[in-house]
């Protein structure tokens, strides 16, 4: 039982700590709000959503790589 309820916890966790980050890498490539994106123009709005994608790959691609070094 004790298996089962630390399986979830983890869970629960790993998909909090997954939100943060998303949120972080939001923040850092988008600013601090809707007023800075209505200041960019449509070139540099693509050019964030581009750089805001390739570091979600990035850390998703770092998990995968830490997922394979743990053994």
């Amino acid at each position: 039982m004790d298996r089962i309820i630390r399986m979830v916890m983890n869970t629960l966790i790993r998909q909090l700590v997954n939100r943060g980050v998303n949120a972080g890498i939001n923040r850092a490539t988008r600013g601090r709000g809707d007023a800075r994106e209505e200041a960019m123009t449509p070139e540099q709005r693509e050019s964030a959503r581009r750089s805001q994608k390739n570091t979600r790959q990035m850390v998703r691609t770092m998990r995968k790589a830490s997922r394979f070094t743990r053994f």
